[in-house]
């Protein structure tokens, strides 16, 4: 009896195709794939030289199978032309694999003891007893030389790299030697010409003359070059190695931003309704690297303008103080009759304290004027943040996570006009699983200990509501009402989202969700919650997203029983 097993199907034109059979029903797995990647695009068949077409095909085959340690198979052709489409049928019967039976594998030089060329060197697959795979083979004297190249061992080379078959006893014996050669260092750098810049862009490099040579410090040194948003374009290349220094200098080449940046913007939010924006900077002011923001913003709910004159102490990324001027006018959530305003000096020192948080010292002067109950308060408001953000994909991230801790302090020790301490806390994680299914996890708690809430200004108590949080409700409608029925802030608040979404299209995804929260003077005092659908695409711009939202709690207040709402936003809130 014989087993017939067809192994695939290979067209080589419109009127001919191979066939690959294996009737000792030997053919399988990856040796069966990669005899089909082998006569892919293959010639058709010569009528006027079929014997030698033969050959060419049986050594194609061949190579196949030995590339996977088969070398003692057997190949037949059939050629049937009995109908318009040629077909030939191959059939393989691929015998007993070579077996490794000597593999000698030494690392000399002055990196043989560097920890990824012993992890490299200890994952090598090809041992005694092993099957020959010439793949692996050549993809670990790659893995060796890909390392050497990141690492800065520019002189590596293979000694000796050679396998010997027997194939009288079907047997194979693998000689490498590599020697790692010495490890370069990093020289200087070289602007191609004079900058204003020049202090800033050696500021931003994450290595010093003489520090050992990684591919990656340069990666992350273009990286840095390109957010710091001094430059229209930036580049830093490695010069060729020097074999007698043993160093490897950088060029830069930079193109400075124009000295007065305009941008006009105007857009359109569920929250905030129609709203615009004029902003202008000046990324250069002087050599050191100091630069200069204005900001206007214009919508229904508040209007601001922000002056950000930032300084740099290094790496203008990751090391800087900021001094901002701003002052705010506010409606008092959805009541136009009902505003604030408030003026402000703040004092900012950031920092990259890890290579994954920051941290923020802060000091605010604040004066706000409260027109509802015609008062003026004054704070002197030090406190401190600490920040990290990690995401994968760009402005439409699939995986990613943000955590927040601030704490901000009054008293009136030092010249506020009351005392209090605020704690804030934020953890977002965003996750995808197969590729397809995304999880959005959200918790947002705060905390106020004051005597009374009148103490706490308006803008740093607690509002809950709209595209961010409890979707149902109105933008920052939620929290315990005045004696008029208004919104007035709240002293704590715990807030949870749980989302899922589905892609249902090419950048389109659908979504559902479920909002809970608490927000009062005390925790646990008054809980609402909503659930409902919503829609993701993707853009160039960010993400799109339009949801629908049903409040799931009763209410004797018209706005708070199970409300519904449309919510519209872009980007995503991580």
């Amino acid at each position: 009896m014989c087993f017939l097993l067809t192994a695939g199907f290979v067209s080589a034109n419109d009127n001919t195709q191979y066939q690959i059979t294996s009737q000792d029903d030997s053919l399988r797995g990856e040796v069966k794939k990669n005899v089909i990647l082998y006569l892919n695009d293959f010639s058709a068949p010569d009528t006027d030289n079929l014997a030698y077409w033969e050959k060419l095909v049986k050594r194609q085959v061949s190579q196949a199978l030995q590339a996977l340690g088969y070398y003692d198979s057997k190949i037949n052709l059939t050629i049937d032309n009995s109908s318009v489409e040629t077909k030939i049928t191959i059939d393989i019967a691929m015998g007993y694999p070579i077996v490794i039976r000597q593999s000698n594998y030494q690392v000399v030089g002055s990196g043989a003891s560097f920890k990824p060329f012993v992890t490299q060197r200890n994952s090598y697959p090809l041992v005694v007893g092993s099957k020959l795979d010439h793949g692996s083979y050549q993809a670990a004297k790659t893995a060796m030389m890909d390392i050497a190249r990141a690492y800065g061992f520019f002189d590596a080379k293979w000694l000796k790299h050679e396998v010997a078959v027997d194939l009288d006893n079907q047997t194979a014996n693998i000689e490498l030697s590599f020697d790692t050669g010495s490890r370069y260092q990093f020289g200087s750098i070289n602007i191609a010409q004079a900058h204003a810049s020049n202090d800033i862009i050696h500021a931003m490099a994450p290595f010093h003359t003489g520090d050992n040579f990684t591919s990656s410090a340069i990666a992350n040194y273009n990286i840095a070059l390109n957010q710091s948003r001094y430059f229209t374009s930036v580049q830093a290349i490695p010069a060729l190695p020097n074999p007698i220094t043993k160093r490897i200098d950088i060029n830069v080449t930079a193109v400075n931003r124009p000295r007065n940046i305009v941008e006009v913007s105007a857009g359109f939010t569920s929250d905030l309704g129609e709203r615009g924006r004029l902003k202008w900077v000046k990324p250069w002011i002087n050599r050191y690297g100091h630069s200069l923001e204005s900001e206007i913003k214009l919508n229904q709910q508040e209007q601001s303008v922000t002056n950000n004159y930032k300084v740099p102490h290094g790496d203008p990324n990751l090391d800087y103080t900021n001094y901002v001027l701003g002052w705010r006018h506010t409606s008092n959530f959805n009541d136009t009759s009902n505003r604030y305003r408030k003026y402000s000096l703040q004092w900012q020192r950031h920092q990259q304290i890890t290579d994954q948080w920051k941290r923020i010292l802060l000091l605010k002067y604040e004066r706000e004027k409260d027109d509802t109950q015609s008062a003026t308060r004054t704070h002197i408001i030090p406190g401190f943040s600490y920040i990290r953000e990690r995401r994968i994909g760009g402005i439409t991230p699939n995986w990613g996570d943000r955590q927040f801790i601030q704490v901000e302090v009054s008293d009136k020790a030092w010249g506020s006009q009351s005392s209090f301490y605020k704690l804030s806390l934020r953890s977002n994680w965003l996750r995808q699983f197969n590729k397809t299914h995304q999880i959005l996890l959200k918790l947002d708690a705060g905390y106020i200990s004051a005597s009374d809430i009148n103490d706490v200004p308006i803008s740093m108590r607690f509002f809950a509501g709209g595209d961010n949080n409890l979707r149902a409700y109105d933008y920052n409608s939620i929290s315990p009402l005045d004696s008029d029925n208004k919104s007035r802030g709240a002293l704590t608040q715990l807030l949870g989202t749980i989302e899922y979404s589905y892609p249902v299209k090419d950048k389109w995804r659908l979504a559902i969700f479920h909002d809970v929260g608490t927000i009062g003077d005390k925790f646990l005092e008054d809980k609402y919650s909503d659930a409902g659908i919503g829609i993701r695409w993707e853009t160039p711009v960010g993400l799109v997203r339009l949801d629908f939202a049903k409040g799931l709690q009763s209410s004797d207040i018209p706005r708070f029983d199970k409300p519904f709402n449309i919510s519209f936003a872009i980007g995503l809130d991580l």
